[in-house]
Formats: C-alpha cells, sequence, structure tokens
C-alpha cells in the first residue's frame, strides 16, 4: 500500500530543541484510520481540506477552538515500515515526536513489538497504542513495556479531543526532553571546561611548587657552598702557612745536607791520604760501617724526595679545594675547564679512589665563559654519580671512569663514562628530577643532577646521557665558548 505523506512535511525545516516538533508518525494497518487520525490531527489540510472550505463557505463552520494549527503526519502501515522510517528520520536529523500504533497489524509485527521497536531505536519518541482491549489486556501492555513514561495507551474507538490532547501533550514532552537534554550537554560541557581549568591550575599549581622546591634546594645548596667555600678557603689559608714552613724547613735540610755531604767527601778523602794512622782510619772506617753512611746517604735523598713530593701534593689539593670552591661573582669570567676537570678529579679523589681507575683524554680546548665554581659543581656531581654506580655493581675489581674533553664547533664538549649498573629504561626520564633518587637513605638527596641540568642550562649549555643496563652511563656536557681572544685570569693561591 502506498504511503501517504501530508503536504506540510514537504517544507517543514528541522525541528530545533527550542521549537515544537510537530511530526507524528500513523501506525495502522488500516487506509481509513490513517484518514480519521488526518481528520482529526489535521483538518485544514489533506484530502478533507477542499470539503472543508465549501462547509465553511456554505454553513459557517469554524475550526474547534483546540485544533493545532499545524501537525506534519507520515504513515505506515506495518510495524517493519514504521521502524524504517524511524531510522530514516533520525538519519536525516528529522525525528517524530510520537506515534499512533495500532495493536494489531497482520501479517507483520503487532503494536507491541512494533511500540518496543520505535522506543529502542529513538530514545525521545513517544508512542500511543490504539486497542480495543480485546487484542491484548492493558496489564499485559504494561509488563511488556515496564515502567515508562514514554508509552499511553488509546482505547478504542477514541475520542477526538483525547487524541488531539495526546498529540499535543507529546509534542511537547518530545521538546521538553530535547531542551533538557540540551541543557545537560550544557552543564556536562561547562562542567567539562571547568574541570579542565581546574586540572590546568592543578597542574600550574604542582609546577610551581616543584620550581620553589628547586629554588629552595638551590639556595640551600648554594648557602652550603657558600659556607664550604669560606671553610676551605680558610682551611687553605691554615693548611698554607704551616706547608710553607714544612717547604722552607726541608729546603734549607736538603741544602744543609748537601753542603754536609761535600764535607764528608773531603772527610773521606783525607782519611784514605792517612796512610800512617792504621789504627785512626780502620777506627773511623769501623765508625762508617756502623751507621751504615753509604744506605744512609741514599734514604736521607729519598726521604728528601718524598717530602717534597707530600707537600706538591698537599699544595695541589690545597690549591684545588680553593679554586673549587672559590664563589664567582655575578659576571662570567673565562675559564680553562681542562683545569676545572682537573680540580674536581683532585677533589672527588676520595669518592672514586676506592672503587675505580680514572682515565682522562683532555683535548686543546678554547676558554669558556662560565661560573667556574658552578661548572666544578656540574663536574663533580657526574663524577661522583659515576662511581656510585659503578660501586653499586658489587664487583671486587675495580671499575673505570674515563673523562674526555675536546673542541665541539662553537663550544666545548666534555664527556664522563662509566662502566656501572647505568640506568634503568623506566626510570631515564626522571633522574632530573628534583629529589628523586635510588639510592638508599644516606647516600643521596636526589639534588645533585637535579642543580646540575639547573646549571648547565643557565649556560645555555646542554647536559644529556646515553645509557645501557648493566653496561655503564655517559654523560655529555656541552658549553659553548667564550672569547679566544681573551686571556685567561691567573688563580692567585
Amino acid at each position: 500500500m502506498a504511503t501517504e505523506t501530508s503536504t506540510f512535511e514537504q517544507t517543514s525545516a528541522v525541528p530545533s530543541p527550542l521549537e515544537p516538533n510537530r511530526r507524528i508518525l500513523l501506525v495502522d494497518d488500516n487506509e481509513n484510520i490513517h484518514e480519521d487520525f488526518r481528520r482529526v490531527l489535521d483538518p485544514q489540510g489533506g484530502a478533507d481540506a477542499e470539503l472543508t472550505v465549501l462547509s465553511q463557505a456554505l454553513f459557517g463552520d469554524t475550526p474547534p477552538p483546540s485544533a493545532p494549527q499545524h501537525y506534519e503526519l507520515d504513515s505506515a502501515f506495518q510495524g517493519e515500515e514504521a521502524l524504517a522510517k524511524v531510522e530514516s528520520a533520525l538519519a536525516t536529523n528529522r525525528p517524530y515526536a510520537l506515534a499512533f500504533v495500532d495493536v494489531r497489524m497482520p501479517p507483520g509485527w503487532d503494536g507491541v513489538k512494533t511500540t518496543t521497536e520505535l522506543l529502542r531505536t529513538d530514545p525521545h519518541m513517544s508512542v500511543v497504542i490504539c486497542s480495543a482491549y480485546s487484542d491484548h489486556s492493558f496489564e499485559d501492555m504494561a509488563k511488556a513495556f515496564g515502567d515508562t513514561d514514554r508509552v499511553l495507551i488509546l482505547k478504542k474507538p477514541f475520542d477526538t479531543i483525547e487524541v488531539r490532547q495526546l498529540a499535543q501533550a507529546l509534542q511537547r514532552r518530545w521538546q521538553l526532553s530535547k531542551q533538557a537534554e540540551l541543557k545537560v550537554d550544557e552543564l556536562e560541557s561547562l562542567v567539562d571546561r571547568k574541570t579542565r581549568r581546574l586540572e590546568q591550575a592543578n597542574e600550574q599549581l604542582r609546577n610551581e611548587a616543584a620550581a620553589r622546591s628547586r629554588a629552595e634546594a638551590e639556595l640551600r645548596l648554594a648557602q652550603k657552598l657558600e659556607s664550604v667555600g669560606q671553610l676551605a678557603a680558610g682551611l687553605a689559608h691554615e693548611i698554607n702557612t704551616p706547608m710553607q714552613y714544612i717547604l722552607d724547613n726541608v729546603t734549607f735540610l736538603r741544602d744543609a745536607y748537601g753542603d754536609l755531604k761535600t764535607l764528608l767527601d773531603a772527610y773521606r778523602k783525607a782519611v784514605a791520604a792517612i796512610d800512617g794512622e792504621q789504627t785512626l782510619a780502620a777506627e773511623i772506617r769501623g765508625v762508617e760501617r756502623a751507621v751504615k753512611l753509604e744506605q744512609l746517604a741514599e734514604d736521607l735523598q729519598r726521604a728528601f724526595q718524598e717530602t717534597f713530593d707530600g707537600v706538591r701534593r698537599v699544595t695541589e689539593i690545597v690549591v684545588s679545594m680553593k679554586e673549587f670552591a672559590l664563589v664567582d661573582e655575578n659576571d662570567k669570567t673565562l675559564h680553562d675547564l681542562n683545569k676545572i676537570i682537573r680540580n674536581t678529579l683532585t677533589v672527588a679523589r676520595n669518592e672514586y679512589k676506592y672503587v675505580a681507575e680514572v682515565n682522562t683524554e683532555l683535548g686543546e680546548l678554547p676558554p669558556v665563559s662560565c661560573h667556574g665554581g658552578d661548572v666544578g659543581q656540574v663536574l663533580l656531581a657526574l663524577v661522583v654519580n659515576a662511581a656510585q654506580a659503578i660501586a653499586a655493581t658489587g664487583r671486587r675489581e675495580l671499575g673505570r671512569i674515563a673523562i674526555t674533553s675536546r673542541a665541539d664547533g662553537d663550544g666545548v664538549l666534555i664527556s664522563v663514562r662509566d662502566n656501572g649498573v647505568g640506568i634503568a629504561a623506566e626510570i631515564r626520564d626522571r633522574i632530573f628530577d628534583p629529589f628523586f633518587t635510588t639510592k638508599e637513605v644516606g647516600r643521596g638527596r636526589g639534588q645533585g643532577l637535579t642543580i646540575a641540568r639547573a646549571v648547565v642550562d643557565k649556560h645555555r649549555g646542554s647536559l644529556t646521557f646515553d645509557t645501557r643496563a648493566g653496561e655503564g652511563t655517559t654523560f655529555y656536557l656541552r658549553l659553548p665558548a667564550g672569547d679566544s681572544s681573551v686571556e685567561l685570569p691567573a688563580i692567585r693561591v
């Protein structure tokens, strides 16, 4: 049977949630029932439009005051056809507000099955089931649909006013439902926006807290280093004074020994010349053998040399400590990074001497404009980390730390390589985070690499690394070079 649609459907716009939706689907296998609904819901249109106009002209009839202005009516004669129309309406964004569905529609679905499918397909649509009661009991139909306000039962024969009131109420219900859904969507969108803003604010607060923690850690370390620097400078002064006494006295003893040795040589020649005094000569040679004169001379010479070596070593340590702990001024100055590397190794020797051998390959470098003390702290952190990574392997033999330096384009590249435990893949992104450490309590606070990265960033350099778990790690420190035409300042001891 052909499908019938009122002419209003062809010109209607897509219903808006803020506007009434007057689209109604009529589902009945009897075409006459469709015409009855059209006369009730659309008395000014459809097949009786011309008759209505003539009746009004002849008898002065007027439409009932409760009649709606417009309804857009569509027809389906079987349940399957009705479902296809609902699906098509949803796909084109022109849904039905409600449907009038007959209970008995052989040979296809009955009204209960059809209503179930329509409600499942369109969550906003309402259905009025037209029943003569003998088809299905109201109790059976209520049980089939469950507790829902989207299904109403209209008992046949139905009254015109009931049909109009149901159509008016249910199209209004559709509009309110869509408006409520729109409001819910707006509220959810508003909540999402507010949530995102809160998350952003929370993230900003976390970042600010982390930055404040880093700043506080750097300040505490700077204060600590300043105290250590003052202590080291005072200690260097205190050590230098007695060391100068020692050096002066050892120098005097060495020179005096030289004079005495000259005298001793002359004396031995004189003894050899006393031929007639055999007894005296034998007695003198006996004394020489008793004091082991030859061995004593060699031991004295070696003692002087070892004393000088020890004094030089102490002096190197003092100079390294003084330069390493030197408090930088606000302005950067030119430094020889190879000298800073050597000073760092001197200061850090106690950290690595029992676990690793250190090999250096220091190339010719241009001077670098930097804060020398800060760069020394970076290198110290890298060397100490390398030593601790080697110690963590548990090996009995000494590990290896290799430090290289070379000119690299417009800067200087320093590498610190170890054959320690390496860095596990799951923590590689966190090693520069403040207070992150894998060491046991008392072995580190997780600030060394954080501050090292901050210092390098301040110098507009880079600090990167390559690592293999179980094989070792190499850190790469790159700093821009300074003006190579300017001479490096001399460091006073």
